[in-house]
């Protein structure tokens, strides 16, 4: 028996679906509050606002996509391995969410700056993204000389944003394949 959600969670569930689906600027409290089948006073009750509801769905963005990334590279032994699981769980998340793209990346393009908490959210997925990959490329490279092992970290890091971008145009995994192989050859070549 599944448990039936109350008016916090139908609001984050609904806004969550329709923020990544048709974009936020395109989503209007009314309509979050008649889809989730909640009254206006309980948005207000449990988020102050549409911008304090776009942090929220940005922070569980983040944890969602962290704890897939780890469920990937779990069963990886190798920091190189680690990293290529990193590709194939893009793949795979592209493909679930039917390439709507980074929910990070489509909020920027919609509010930019303009909501600063929301913008905080955005940096500190990306930072965190970026720091987790350069983890492993240092790891990947522990023991080679002369290599600039943040450089390559950062090119990956590059690669792998490009990859979600792209992916989003052409609606399909050819990027992401693309990027995980010039990954693994860069890794190879230094």
């Amino acid at each position: 028996m599944t448990k039936k959600l109350g008016p916090k969670e139908r609001i984050l569930e609904t806004a969550a679906r329709l923020f990544h689906s048709q974009g936020y600027n395109n989503t209007g409290i009314n309509q979050i509050l008649a889809e989730a089948n909640v009254a206006k006073a309980s948005l207000y009750q449990h988020f102050g606002s549409k911008d304090e509801l776009g942090v929220i769905y940005l922070k569980q963005g983040r944890e969602e996509w962290f704890s897939g990334i780890e469920q990937w590279t779990a069963a990886k032994k190798a920091p190189a391995q680690k990293l290529s699981a990193c590709f194939d769980f893009l793949e795979y998340a592209l493909q679930k969410d039917d390439y709507l793209g980074c929910k990070f990346i489509n909020i920027l393009s919609e509010v930019g700056t303009t909501s600063p908490l929301m913008f905080k959210q955005i940096l500190e997925h990306k930072g965190k993204l970026r720091q987790y990959m350069k983890s492993l490329v240092e790891k990947a490279l522990e023991g080679a000389s002369g290599v600039d092992s943040d450089f390559v970290g950062d090119s990956i890091y590059l690669l792998y944003e490009g990859a979600i971008v792209e992916s989003k145009i052409y609606r399909d995994t050819w990027p992401v394949k693309k990027a995980k192989k010039m990954a693994e050859v860069l890794l190879k070549k230094v």
